[in-house]
């Protein structure tokens, strides 16, 4: 039993290739000879996970990957337990329906990062492609758990159809929060088009510069007791450049969707 596992690419990828396997929990049963055979899928075709990877530890639950992984996707695939560090950057799908332990990558993450994501947490020192947390193709929830902190901006429709959990990000693209049931997502920049259309129950916190849509109510101006408790616990627990303004601020609060059920909100900043 290893402390540790380690996961070194031995060459760079040139294509993208699924490591639905890659999982920390489920390493955590498996030899290193187990962890080799494991399957990494190149469209149709399978290859041997220690063809690709040179593996040092085994039966451990903390994984190291080393490499340029911007092609490699679906690492932490439906992980429920134990912690995936990424040197660098990694493809789309990190952290899809994942329900427990933790992701954290040191660079980027590509597109459908957290998507479907139950539980656990998902960080990224970098940025993130489109549809962070939202909804698997078809799906009538998104996120339902969990926390995804992004240190950089990400993409179109993040949070889409989210039931439960925090997104926190630096900036987003249009459609953040689209159809929303309920959950957080707090940007500490500034937020695309069409921010919160179709919410229900949902909150986004804009800490930046937010463009409100036409079916939403200006409700009133106040310090919401909830959001300095929750900046609060995630500039603690996540080391986040949250300032004193924003945690102990006046915000401007928008209900909405006045053209679905309206029990959501916008929470604009404006001042101390």
């Amino acid at each position: 039993m290893s402390e540790r596992i380690t996961l070194t690419l031995r060459a760079a990828l040139i294509r993208p290739l699924g490591a639905e396997c890659i999982s920390a929990d489920r390493f955590a049963d498996l030899s290193e000879q187990e962890i080799g055979a494991l399957e990494l899928w190149d469209g149709h075709a399978s290859v041997a996970l220690g063809d690709v990877f040179a593996i040092r530890g085994d039966h451990s639950s903390s994984v190291t990957i080393e490499g340029d992984l911007a092609h490699l996707d679906g690492v932490g695939t439906a992980m429920r337990g134990g912690e995936i560090a990424i040197a660098g950057s990694v493809g789309g799908g990190v952290g899809a329906r994942m329900s427990g332990g933790a992701i954290r990558i040191a660079g980027n993450a590509g597109d459908d990062a957290g998507i479907a994501m139950a539980g656990g947490l998902l960080a990224i020192a970098g940025s993130a492609g489109d549809r962070a947390g939202a909804a698997l193709p078809g799906a009538s929830k998104g996120m339902t758990g969990g926390e995804i902190i992004v240190r950089g901006g990400v993409g179109r429709d993040a949070g889409s159809r989210m039931r439960r959990g925090t997104l926190f990000c630096a900036s987003v693209g249009e459609g953040a929060g689209t159809a929303m049931i309920a959950g957080n997502i707090i940007v500490a920049g500034d937020l695309g088009d069409g921010a919160g259309l179709g919410n229900k129950r949902g909150s986004i916190l804009a800490l930046g510069n937010v463009r409100v849509p036409p079916t939403y109510a200006y409700a009133c101006t106040y310090r919401p007791p909830h959001v300095s408790l929750m900046l609060l616990s995630l500039r603690a627990r996540h080391e986040l450049l949250v300032n004193d303004e924003h945690v102990h601020g006046l915000y401007q609060r928008y209900s909405g969707d006045l053209a679905d059920i309206g029990k959501g909100e916008i929470l604009e900043w404006r001042s101390m």
